[in-house]
């Protein structure tokens, strides 16, 4: 008698998250999905502070103009689209999940809006033909072709935050803790690699081939977050607590009292009211000022694009080096620690650049140590929002982040960014800075100033918020997320 073979023993499980459980395939699998969409994720978002900028001022908008359009309304799309959907889409349950439904539906939105962005020369002159629209276009006091631009970039940008809010909720929702930091290091690496393209390859070629550069991102899109849709699965959510207008309320009594309940456990504990202002200070750096440091470079030191966007590239090969070791780092021993270190880092190169850039070398110089503590910092501060925010409420406290974020961006430091810059153009000073020789100073070189005053400011912050995560941790040495 021939006995039967026994059946392959299951592979262990080596992680969880929520009620996902992982084999190590699992694991390697989820990973691979996610670091894919990462890469498009980067594509797109990376167009905004070094593509557009150029390809606004090639077709003769203002500094004021370029903040308003990349700065501005960027924040105020965040203000709008990202508190209510975080909201709504921690809340949400679905046979396909909370996030991976919007997703998919926003996806091909994002890819058709993308692709008719480097068209709006074209759509200009066509809409210039129509005699009425014509007549409307030319009482306005921005060129059509600007106008067009600035429409079709807040379309894109509007279903590009919903996809903001869902992707970075679903990472949150789907990778175990355990392993988030070594998965955010190489997350990072991904975004990097996305980020080298656009700079080595695609940077010095925005003048010529946008319209090849936005349509292949577009594609990669639609590709890469429909397979993202398709593949990856959500696990099982608590359920959602009733609303507190009660049974049969109407509409606006349910929406006052949803408002009511986001206000209330929002912002109403200083551990999330000081991490609030450390982000403020990070993404009004990235989004409201980060845009305009392509021309200190391309203007003032009278380095072209293709060089600019080589030495962009240095520090991501720095970083895919570091990068594990990195987050390794952050498992062991927590992302206060690295991102401290990160932001005295990124701190002193923008400093050390505004004081000594005169030349390539001084500029490489000071790019190589911003550059890769900007890879550590965004990192961090992303592992450290896993670990301050409350699981359950990670995306309604990330929107309610946005709000005051994007305020202070709109509001404050993308329009006084741009108004200085106008105000000072033409104007430059020079000092005599030893080791270096001869620094001038113009109104680009302030902007790596800024930068690093923000930087500082969110150093202090971050000294805040680890003084309130003590008064959260219990006996066992582990901080609890307050609700």
């Amino acid at each position: 008698m021939v006995t039967p073979p026994s059946a392959p023993a299951a592979a262990p499980i080596v992680a969880r998250a929520g009620t996902l459980q992982y084999t190590r395939g699992n694991l390697v699998a989820i990973f691979a999905w996610l670091l894919g969409a990462e890469v498009v994720f980067v594509l797109i978002d990376i167009i905004e502070p070094q593509v557009l900028p150029v390809l606004l001022k090639f077709h003769g908008a203002t500094d004021t103009q370029i903040a308003f359009i990349i700065g501005s309304v960027n924040a105020v799309l965040q203000l709008l689209i990202m508190p209510p959907l975080g909201y709504w889409s921690d809340r949400l349950r679905t046979r396909w999940g909370r996030r991976i439904p919007v997703l998919f539906w926003v996806t091909p939105f994002v890819t058709f809006f993308l692709i008719l962005t480097p068209f709006s020369p074209e759509i200009a002159v066509w809409l210039s033909g129509i005699p009425v629209i014509n007549g409307w276009l030319h009482l306005l006091p921005i060129a059509p072709v600007i106008l067009v631009f600035a429409t079709l970039v807040i379309l894109y940008r509007a279903v590009q935050t919903a996809t903001n809010v869902c992707f970075f909720g679903l990472l949150r929702d789907v990778v175990p803790d355990t392993h988030m930091g070594r998965f955010l290091a190489l997350f990072r690496v991904f975004g990097a690699a996305g980020t080298a393209i656009v700079s080595y390859w695609l940077l010095g070629l925005t003048e010529t081939h946008s319209k090849h550069i936005f349509i292949g991102i577009g594609v990669l899109n639609l590709v890469g977050f429909s397979l993202l849709c398709w593949f990856v699965r959500e696990g099982e959510y608590p359920p959602v607590a009733p609303s507190t207008a009660g049974a049969g309320a109407g509409r606006a009594a349910r929406f006052w009292a949803a408002t009511q309940t986001f206000v209330r456990e929002s912002y109403r504990h200083p551990v999330y009211l000081w991490f609030y202002f450390v982000r403020i200070c990070l993404y009004g750096a990235l989004l409201g000022l980060s845009h305009f440091t392509i021309f200190f470079p391309q203007h003032e030191l009278g380095l072209n694009l293709m060089t600019v966007g080589a030495y962009r590239t240095y520090p991501l090969l720095i970083w895919v080096v570091i990068a594990f070791p990195v987050g390794w780092l952050v498992d062991r021993r927590g992302a206060i620690d690295v991102l401290r270190w990160g932001l005295i880092m990124i701190t002193a190169g923008y400093i050390l650049t505004f004081l000594f850039a005169n030349g390539p070398r001084t500029f490489l110089t000071g790019n190589l140590i911003f550059g890769v503590a900007f890879w550590i910092v965004m990192m961090a501060q992303l592992k450290l929002t896993a670990e301050v925010f409350h699981p359950q409420r990670y995306s309604q406290l990330a929107g309610a982040n946005t709000v005051v974020q994007s305020l202070m961006i709109a509001v404050v430091i993308s329009p006084v960014c741009g108004w200085i810059l106008d105000a000072l153009k033409g104007w430059s000073h020079t000092l005599a800075m030893p080791g270096v020789g001869d620094v001038v100073i113009g109104p680009y070189r302030l902007v790596y100033l800024m930068m690093g005053a923000c930087y500082l400011l969110a150093l202090f912050g971050l000294n805040r918020v680890t003084h309130h995560m003590r008064r959260h941790t219990g006996a066992d040495g582990k901080y609890l997320a307050p609700l």
